[in-house]
């Protein structure tokens, strides 16, 4: 037994600390940490720190179910424990300075207690979700100098989370999930690929400081005052171009009683988006999606939004559309590698959805394009692997890995599979000319971040290429109507919104100017 160790057994202390060189030279001599440690379950402070030779953690670590801070930095961990998921009560994790590269997706979701998470100077490509409802407590999070391109859905009922580092990382794009953390006073996204930076962090009434730093931004000016450190003439700055912007896009609760100087705005307009709540009486009512547990290891993003008032009847619109989602496919989704889209009849739709996953042998569908056979995941996906000659289910078929046992599918209450992502949609919910609403599902492996740029640039580009049914109001040209869907996990706690009050912000950068008309029920 290690001195350190056997002291703090026999005094009963509470913190223990191991670190540096005679830690090392113990690991030298046997590759192994005393094992006696995790059986310390009186611990609420730990630290194992400047040890390059640690590589991996006992998963009886999950023991030590006191432990309110881990300390783990400067090691070379590539993996961490599945069982310290478990540390329930954990308040302060810091993983800084390691090599980890991933970390399990249910990883955050027990840890109810987390107050500040250090997960910097690591290999992380990817980071797993947080918990609208578990990690309510989380304040402070560093994932400065990792290999970050996306960020999983930061829920706006994080309302304790006040400071995020993103420095150092390689975001092209500003995390969109930031806007809803109203919560936020500061943030760091110094020494990245941005080329813009949103107005609407403006609008985060608690931000006080922020940073952006050595981005390749286009806004001149904006790189100068923050090159000065004017955090204040920032904000400042934003603020203008936001108030600027909503020129272009009007908000309002209700179409009726515009003020007359809105109406003179909204003359410019020649293209409208209405927003209908979910709760619409009647047939108007959105659908929800439920993610199972079991999905969440294997494609865990899932986006959904409804299109009422689309016109594909109209010669070469249904042709327009389907172009439109294989040029997605191929640049923002970059070959299906990011994400993938899914569009149905949502008249072909049963009720509410369920997205699951399960054993390809257990799903049957009837592939778009396909039919009228039914077949199952598994002899579908058998095939593509046969027809590899064709790139395009080239692409497709490396979506799933080869050892993958489980195949992600969303499916409506009658138990119909209309969804096999990344691979196919089904027959049954194909898109016709008679189509008049239609489902669209963005899922990803990724980051719900991409899921939400994707359909942000879908609906912007049915705008551009007239999928809108025509207007009677003399200054509109087309209208395309949004319904709210929502996404709530298996105990019924909601997730995500679409579109949310921070969705849908769209600039006179978009190609066309757009009427946005956000309308509430009349109680």
């Amino acid at each position: 037994m290690w001195p350190e160790v056997e002291q703090a057994a026999l005094k009963h202390r509470y913190e223990l600390v191991l670190s540096g060189d005679k830690i090392t030279k113990r690991l030298e001599v046997k590759n192994e940490l005393d094992p006696t440690i995790w059986t310390l379950i009186q611990l609420n402070f730990l630290e194992i720190s400047q040890c390059p030779l640690v590589e991996t953690l006992s998963e009886d670590i999950g023991k030590l179910i006191n432990l309110s801070t881990l300390t783990l930095t400067s090691n070379k961990l590539y993996k961490l424990p599945e069982q310290m998921k478990n540390l329930e009560n954990m308040r302060h994790l810091n993983l800084s300075n390691n090599q980890l590269k991933t970390i399990n997706e249910d990883f955050f979701l027990k840890l109810n207690h987390l107050e500040t998470l250090n997960l910097s100077s690591n290999l992380l490509e990817r980071l797993p979700p947080f918990s609208s409802e578990n990690n309510k407590k989380l304040a402070i999070v560093n994932l400065s100098h990792n290999k970050l391109e996306m960020l999983p859905d930061f829920p706006e009922q994080l309302e304790n989370l006040s400071q995020i580092d993103l420095s150092s990382n390689q975001f092209k794009d500003f995390p969109k999930t930031l806007l809803q953390i109203n919560s936020l006073k500061i943030l760091i996204i110094d020494s990245n690929q941005l080329t813009e930076i949103p107005s609407q962090l403006s609008q985060l009434n608690r931000l006080k400081e922020i940073r952006f730093k050595s981005n390749p931004l286009k806004d001149n000016r904006l790189k100068k005052l923050m090159e000065q450190d004017k955090f204040k003439a920032v904000l400042e700055y934003l603020a203008k171009q936001w108030n600027e912007q909503q020129k272009f896009i009007t908000t309002t609760t209700t179409p009726k009683s515009l003020p007359a100087k809105q109406q003179e705005v909204n003359e410019e307009y020649q293209n409208k988006i209405e927003i209908l709540h979910y709760d619409q009486p009647g047939d108007l009512k959105g659908r929800q999606i439920t993610i199972l547990p079991r999905v969440l290891n294997v494609r865990p993003h899932i986006l959904c939004c409804i299109v009422r008032n689309i016109d594909l009847e109209t010669p070469g619109n249904l042709k327009k559309f389907l172009n439109l989602q294989n040029e997605l496919h191929d640049e923002i989704c970059q070959k299906r590698t990011l994400a993938t889209i899914g569009t149905h009849d949502l008249s072909l739709i049963s009720g509410n959805l369920i997205y699951d996953a399960r054993d390809p042998d257990e799903i049957g569908l009837v592939p778009l394009g396909k039919g009228p056979k039914l077949v199952s995941a598994r002899d579908f996906y058998d095939q593509l692997c046969r027809d590899a000659e064709h790139e395009r289910k080239l692409k497709k078929r490396n979506q799933l890995s080869e050892d993958q046992h489980d195949f992600p599918c969303l499916s409506d209450q009658d138990r119909y599979v209309i969804s096999l992502p990344p691979l196919t949609n089904a027959e049954r919910s194909k898109l016709s000319p008679s189509s008049e609403s239609i489902l669209i599902e963005i899922t990803s492996n990724h980051s719900m971040d991409i899921c939400r740029r994707v359909m942000d640039l879908i609906l912007q580009k049915m705008i551009e290429i007239k999928l809108g049914k025509t207007s009677k109001d003399s200054n509109i040209r087309q209208t395309l109507i949004l319904q709210q869907t929502k996404v709530v996990d298996d105990k019924g706690q909601l997730k995500t919104t679409f579109p949310s009050r921070t969705d849908l912000h769209w600039n006179e950068n978009s190609n066309l100017p757009i009427l946005i008309e956000r309308l509430t029920i009349e109680k």
